[in-house]
């Protein structure tokens, strides 16, 4: 009877014994898989490192740059005391990320020198500036246009002051003015601006 018994529970824990097989092997199955991307990840992510943002412009082939907050001499344009002429004044600005945008705010503050004039009407501000291959467009406010004397010669001059001035620089060929984002076919009825200006070096008297 005793072997009876025996027997009968031996062959229950043969009969029960494939099934704890089957649960082990999907648990080690699962284990294997969760952890290996586990350790995927972690050795992924110290292997990768922080993209770094390419810079806002791109060099023009041939143009030195000078490294950030280093100044560099660019030449600004103003006018003669008779309003017949551009004077180029040398001035020393802090290159950086908005190079365009510090050479024109020093243009509009005026010329050092007490015997030059700011050709630009008075209260002119700088809206924006941007660069398209290389042509560089000028966004100035109303006072560009509402100020102006009504003259050939100071409309004539307040343009080139922003033309000479920026055509001066490396990778820059043309202008374009624009008056608070709008294209305008004259500032004040003498001088075309409707289309990119080139540099005009006969208005140039001296560079000092």
């Amino acid at each position: 009877m005793e072997n009876k018994k025996w027997k009968s529970r031996k062959n229950k824990k043969k009969r029960s014994s494939p099934f704890w097989y089957i649960i082990l092997g999907i648990a080690l199955f699962f284990g294997v898989v969760y952890g290996g991307e586990l350790v995927f990840r972690l050795v992924s992510s110290r292997g990768t490192a922080t993209p770094i943002p390419s810079p806002l412009r791109t060099p023009v082939a041939g143009e030195t740059i000078a490294p950030p907050g280093e100044e560099q001499e660019v030449v600004l344009y103003f006018a003669n005391p008779d309003f017949t002429a551009l004077v180029g004044e040398k001035r020393r600005i802090p290159k950086g990320e908005n190079w365009l945008e510090a050479v024109l705010k020093e243009l509009l503050r005026g010329p050092q020198d007490a015997s030059l004039f700011n050709p630009i009407p008075p209260a002119t501000r700088l809206n924006a500036v941007f660069q398209d291959q290389e042509v560089v467009y000028v966004d100035l406010s109303e006072e560009m246009m509402r100020n102006q004397s009504g003259g050939t010669s100071q409309e004539l001059l307040s343009v080139y002051a922003i033309v000479d001035t920026l055509t001066a620089l490396p990778g820059v060929k043309m202008v374009k003015i624009l008056v608070n984002g709008k294209e305008e076919p004259t500032l004040c009825g003498h001088i075309d601006v409707s289309k990119p200006l080139e540099r005009d070096e006969k208005l140039i008297a001296q560079v000092r």
